[in-house]
């Protein structure tokens, strides 16, 4: 199989749309809180905010193709300095992959890694000491994935609900 990884472009916008909500579903299908949720227009407003964010942190969009249909998106951002990182760590630049996903049909096939591969040598070359990612805790899928390739638990998020509970 021939997977090609390029920078994103205008031309891959209703792709990338497509694959980040692929990646939200999931996200909400393993949620048995029920908080994560497609809201209306999440297609357009989700795609637009990551856009946003992206530029606004440095960052860039790459996608995997197979036979010219995209199957694979990375998110990468690129956190430095400033607010509190200047006060509490020794580590200037730090790469961020904020989305991952791969289409159903094309997971186990290499293109996750060929995708964080992507985006680490992103941030390498971006001067990027470090790179982080989070994973919904019920996706255990992706947490053995990065795990794999190195990634080591850093920091919890605990969750609690207050729903339904006597108010203090």
């Amino acid at each position: 199989m021939n997977v090609e990884i390029a920078e994103f472009t205008d031309a891959h916008a209703e792709a990338a749309k497509d694959l980040l909500v692929e990646l939200q579903t999931h996200l909400s299908e393993l949620d048995g809180r029920g908080v994560i949720v497609l809201k209306d227009n999440f297609r357009d407003d989700y795609f637009r905010f990551v856009s946003a964010e992206t530029e606004k942190q440095h960052g860039k969009i790459f996608i995997a193709s197979v036979r010219d249909r995209a199957v694979g998106i990375v998110v990468c951002k690129i956190f430095q300095g400033g607010g509190e990182e200047e006060i509490t760590t020794s580590c200037p630049k730090v790469g961020f992959v904020s989305d991952l996903s791969v289409t159903a049909g094309e997971r186990g096939k290499g293109i996750g890694k060929l995708l964080l591969t992507r985006a680490e040598r992103y941030f390498q070359e971006s001067g990027c000491e470090y790179t982080q990612l989070e994973v919904f805790a019920p996706n255990t899928g992706a947490a053995e994935f990065y795990q794999r390739a190195g990634y080591e638990p850093c920091c919890i998020y605990l969750s609690k609900s207050l729903r339904d509970k006597p108010k203090i």
